[in-house]
């Protein structure tokens, strides 16, 4: 990716299951990264299904040489490299990443987000293809081929939805309020809760108290914070002293023409 995203990575790499077709994604700085986070991919999976990684298919790229190739033969896994400029024979993967861009660029640009956003995007992007009937299986669903337990989706919410997050009480004062508004950006994998973009702080939070309003987009907190920022000035709330409440209205008395008081008294009068 040319461009950077809000954590500085510029690439990212992608594991498939090949029997579940579940999908992983990991954000990289540089290329040579690539082993790093499949040594955590690795212990993750084994652990998760109490199963030995046997097999992995990769290109022909620099990234899977030297010390990858070394790792793959410590844990005597049989690491098979597609012939260079021959993608088709690593078609699930391929055809994978191009899925995850297209869905990326549709995101950002239904959003209107900038192009920084992509490592949010990509993570909702994953996280709803691993949700998603896939065809390969016949219309079941990846998540729940891979763990074997059926998936909810009470906890999916609208892409880039308006949303208010609590702030908890040691970080506000007394008359400050206890929500702010944020954008919504996609669900914790670590931790529990939303990930979310506060545009007033400029960062990435992380809750679980929020409340959602999916019928309101990054837009709404925008033309709210213009709307915040354009209002009048602070009202001046000291109280008026007896003086100038007098002197007000001897103002406001002096200033009525005396042909309507002489018509108000003969009125009266009558």
């Amino acid at each position: 990716m040319r461009d950077k995203t809000l954590g500085g990575s510029s690439y990212y790499v992608t594991f498939i299951d090949d029997h579940s077709r579940k999908v992983w994604t990991y954000a990289l700085k540089m290329k040579d990264q690539v082993l790093d986070v499949f040594k955590q991919f690795h212990v993750e999976v084994e652990r998760e299904t109490g199963l030995k990684l046997k097999c992995v298919r990769a290109d022909n790229g620099g990234e899977y040489r030297g010390p990858f190739e070394s790792y793959c033969r410590l844990h005597g896994i049989k690491l098979q490299k597609s012939v260079p400029k021959t993608p088709q024979q690593n078609g699930v993967a391929e055809r994978m990443n191009r899925t995850i861009c297209e869905r990326i660029k549709c995101m950002l640009s239904h959003a209107k987000l900038p192009k920084s956003f992509w490592g949010e995007a990509m993570r909702t992007a994953v996280d709803l293809i691993n949700l998603s009937p896939s065809v390969p299986l016949e219309g079941d669903v990846p998540q729940r081929v891979w763990t074997g337990k059926e998936v909810s989706y009470e906890h999916l919410r609208v892409f880039v939805c308006k949303a208010y997050v609590h702030v908890p009480k040691d970080e506000r004062e007394k008359l400050d309020d206890k929500a702010k508004p944020c954008i919504f950006m996609g669900y914790g994998r670590e931790e529990f809760g939303y990930i979310l973009w506060d545009p007033i702080a400029r960062k990435i939070v992380l809750s679980q108290d929020v409340i959602f309003l999916e019928d309101e987009t990054s837009e709404d907190v925008e033309r709210w914070e213009k709307n915040k920022n354009t209002a009048a000035g602070p009202v001046n709330l000291e109280p008026i002293s007896p003086s100038q409440m007098h002197e007000n209205v001897e103002e406001v008395v002096h200033d009525e023409p005396q042909g309507a008081l002489d018509q108000e008294v003969q009125e009266k009068s009558n």
